[in-house]
């Protein structure tokens, strides 16, 4: 809940308001910037898109109960309604989450970021801290400024860690996130070609991930892919304490016996200095996920949930649809991996098709079917990354190869 003299000052400082209404002891129970989402009593912000304007229902967020509105276009509204007239309706929005995250004193925030996995990541993450925090995170894959806001404005009181998500298609976009956010502690799940058509190589790419990294001091913590070039180098250039997590047994968590099948993947995971490990059954495909689990499990230690409690609850663990999602239907099973795609996400899924394919052998004869569409944002490396992609087809041994789109002729 906020206080209307709360946002006044959350806004005041960085821009000259025109206070259209004033009273004493107003409260916002929300803030939203979706108009068919809004309650009596919530703060609407009114955003504009490429698509839509916010202003434009700002008549509908009234009708439904908005106690106060934020808006860059002066228009009248009902007594009763404040109204908050800005130049920027999104710096206001990040002005005011910004504001609110820094209200809480209390609050642990850990951020997250990389080339692939920070959605999956964060979902293992926030499910391993349940076993003994009361968590909030990032919904669906929210990871812009605006989504990011979000998050940060529904968190409550009572919420005492916040597992966030930091996607980035520049640089110096992860540092105004981690403004907004202010994390103590940061996950990088890898450094890849994602985005390397904006950003011009994997250098720059690195450089722009490693900004999550820039606000943390050594309280904090930064839990890093090891047997990422990129990401590995970056833990001897942080104040944070640097926790590596990879398949290779140097690292600080790493994993043995892997087996993957219809039902998920099994492994044991290995703490290299106390020399624990525990095994750990998740409902995933895939050893992109091995990685992603293995960094939660090194965060969640972090903040006191011990390997055997986030090995427990990993068996329950769900991830957002369309990534390497299992689905069966008769004697077939499907693995739905169509969210979206990029080389290495390309690699993990069609090598999971073959460890799965492998893994039932033992019960069932099967077959590999790869249905394989366009890998976007690529730029000159567009032709050779899909040529490369058919030669693991190849490599791996795929049955039959689908494909569907202009580069994916390549295949």
């Amino acid at each position: 809940m906020l206080a209307l003299d709360e946002v006044k000052r959350y806004l005041y400082l960085d821009y000259q308001l025109d206070l259209g209404y004033q009273e004493e002891e107003v409260f916002f129970g929300r803030v939203t910037t979706d108009s068919r989402d809004v309650q009596p009593g919530d703060l609407f912000v009114a955003l504009a898109g490429e698509k839509f304007d916010g202003h434009d229902f700002v008549g509908k967020a009234v009708a439904s109960g908005a106690k106060g509105v934020v808006i860059a276009k002066d228009m009248d509204v009902p007594n009763g309604v404040a109204k908050l007239l800005v130049e920027d309706t999104l710096k206001a929005y990040q002005a005011l989450a910004a504001a609110y995250r820094k209200s809480k004193k209390k609050l642990k925030v850990i951020g997250i970021t990389g080339s692939n996995g920070k959605t999956s990541t964060k979902d293992i993450l926030a499910h391993c801290l349940g076993a003994k925090y009361r968590v909030v995170k990032t919904q669906a894959n929210f990871n812009n400024e605006i989504g990011l806001s979000k998050t940060i404005l529904e968190i409550r009181d009572d919420t005492e860690i916040a597992v966030v998500e930091m996607g980035m298609r520049g640089l110096n976009q992860i540092r105004e996130l981690c403004y907004i956010a202010r994390p103590e502690s940061a996950l990088i799940t890898n450094v890849g070609v994602s985005h390397i058509e904006i950003l011009g190589s994997r250098e720059n790419i690195a450089n722009a991930k490693r900004e999550i990294l820039e606000g943390l001091n050594s309280d904090g913590y930064a839990v890093l892919n090891g047997d990422n070039v990129y990401t590995r180098k970056m833990g001897e250039e942080c104040l944070a304490q640097p926790i590596y997590f990879g398949m290779q047994d140097s690292n600080d968590y790493y994993a043995t016996d892997l087996v993957m099948h219809s039902e998920g993947t099994d492994f044991v995971c290995h703490e290299r200095i106390s020399g624990h490990k525990v095994s750990v059954h998740m409902p995933l495909l895939g050893i992109h996920n091995v990685y992603n689990v293995l960094a939660a499990i090194a965060m969640a230690v972090c903040y006191g949930v011990d390997m055997a409690a986030s090995a427990n609850v990993l068996g329950s663990v769900q991830l957002s649809e369309r990534r390497l999602q299992i689905v069966k239907r008769g004697d077939v099973t499907f693995i739905d991996d169509s969210y979206n795609a990029n080389p290495h996400s390309m690699m993990a899924a069609l090598e999971t098709l073959k460890m799965v394919k492998d893994g039932s052998e033992k019960k069932y004869r099967c077959r590999s079917i790869a249905i394989l569409a366009d890998m976007l944002e690529l730029g000159d490396l567009a032709q050779k990354a899909h040529e490369e992609i058919g030669l693991m087809c190849k490599d791996i041994g795929v049955d039959y190869l689908i494909t569907y789109g202009e580069n994916a002729r390549n295949i």
